[in-house]
């Protein structure tokens, strides 16, 4: 039986005054009654969790399917889960190139859309409210987390309710923090520069494969996170010539990415933003203990409590980087859980970090 049951929608943006669309997907977990992926309708009789999952800088929804697996495989409260596109990356890129560049930020889309994209999801009406207790809690990747933060800055409605947040390796840079700091400074411009220089074009998707496998984070990536990426993270340039599909290219532009690394402006939002969210909403941080001293000197800004960043737990995972989701989900979907397990005092049987 396979580990998930898997339906694709398609998500308006102008349900937040955005002319964007977007791909999202609903997770749920098989039926062991009625037959493999036919969803039980009945009414739970305690708490259920309904998770809204966004992906990182140059990612995609399906990145968070081995994450996903483990959740379903280790919590049965957990009613469905849902990923979804930024609308620039992704599948949903082809869906959005007709949208004039007054609505983008430096050519792309803003974290602040891709947070528009997750609060449109819950204002879509898709989400199944299987018991009136269902809790709906919103989980960011790296800009993935900066635009679950952002999202919260949108024009209230009477919206689905969030929860809580969970913030994993979030990625906001204050200005002031990278020009007070040499080495906050040079990490970024070496991230735009070295976006830039990266090979974006490939003969075939076994190439690229083995190309990415051997270099840099790829390198420590599961397997299955790698795969996920192949398939999802490229996209054809050529008709298909050969078994594999024929040549491709990144789905999100290495041109892009460089950009969105040299602009820290929405860091600053989300940080600002998050000062005030702490107060109303418990918020979570995962982060990995492999870290250069830059990025822990970001972490401990994300973090700073004197800044009315207070957020409820701090956890922290063993021989994992940046790239948590896709190095250690087993760690992430761990981390998940004991956040949800108590989420008004989560004190994991892990190391936490002293930011």
């Amino acid at each position: 039986m396979s580990d998930f049951c898997v339906d694709t929608y398609t998500v308006d943006l102008r349900l937040v005054d955005e002319p964007f669309v977007t791909f999202a997907k609903r997770y749920t977990r098989p039926s062991p009654t009625t037959g493999p992926c036919t969803q039980s309708t009945g009414v739970r009789s305690k708490d259920t969790y309904i998770l809204i999952l966004a992906h990182a800088l140059g990612h995609h929804k399906e990145t968070w399917e081995p994450v996903i697996s483990q959740l379903f495989a280790l919590e049965r409260e957990i009613s469905e889960v849902w990923t979804v596109d930024n609308p620039d990356h992704g599948e949903s890129a082809a869906l959005n190139t007709h949208v004039s560049s007054s609505f983008l930020r430096s050519g792309r889309v803003s974290c602040r859309t891709y947070g528009g994209a997750v609060l449109a999801l819950m204002r879509s009406g898709l989400l199944r409210h299987s018991s009136t207790l269902a809790k709906v809690v919103l989980i960011g990747h790296s800009a993935g987390a900066t635009g679950v933060v952002l999202s919260t800055s949108y024009p209230t409605t009477e919206d689905v309710k969030v929860s809580s947040i969970i913030l994993v390796e979030p990625w906001m840079v204050h200005p002031d923090l990278a020009a007070a700091n040499q080495g906050v400074r040079a990490l970024f411009d070496a991230l735009s520069e070295s976006a830039l220089r990266r090979r974006d074009v490939w003969s075939s998707r076994h190439e690229a494969r083995a190309y990415f496998a051997a270099r840099g984070a790829w390198k420590v990536w599961d397997a299955r996170a790698l795969d996920l990426y192949m398939k999802h993270g490229l996209t054809a340039i050529a008709s298909p010539g050969s078994s594999d599909g024929g040549s491709v290219t990144l789905s999100f532009s290495k041109r892009d990415e460089s950009a969105a690394y040299a602009d820290l402006g929405e860091g600053q939002e989300a940080l600002v933003r998050l000062s005030t969210l702490c107060a109303s909403i418990p918020v979570h941080v995962i982060l990995g203990d492999q870290q250069p001293a830059p990025v822990k000197e970001v972490q401990a800004v994300t973090c700073d409590r004197a800044q009315g960043r207070a957020t409820a737990s701090i956890t922290v995972l063993p021989k994992t980087g940046h790239m948590a989701p896709q190095q250690s989900p087993e760690l992430v979907a761990g981390a998940i859980l004991r956040i949800l397990s108590e989420p008004g005092r989560c004190i994991p049987p892990i190391s936490r970090g002293k930011l």
